[in-house]
């Protein structure tokens, strides 16, 4: 049964640089519950917008570990399966 542990050592040994996680609903709780999932704002295209955006550019915050791997959940995962995109 993968755990937070076994996600992280999936990340760490992804080939490519990880862009976004995909969980299954426990794994997603467990995951958020660490306390070490922070906010990022993007913006159309799946961009992470800039801090000089313009005002009138929409940004929406996503939770993201690290400095910007995003965390999704998926619900036709498992509970404590995950999927992990480039």
């Amino acid at each position: 049964m993968p755990n937070v542990a076994d996600l992280g050592a999936a990340i760490a040994r992804h080939p490519n640089k990880v862009a976004a996680v995909f969980l299954g609903f426990d794994l997603w709780f467990d995951v958020l519950a660490t306390g070490k999932v922070g906010s990022k704002m993007f913006k159309a295209g799946g961009l992470p917008a800039e801090p000089d955006e313009p005002d009138s550019t929409v940004q929406i915050p996503l939770p993201v570990v690290g400095r910007d791997i995003v965390v999704a959940v998926d619900i036709t995962l498992p509970p404590d399966g995950f999927r992990i995109a480039p």
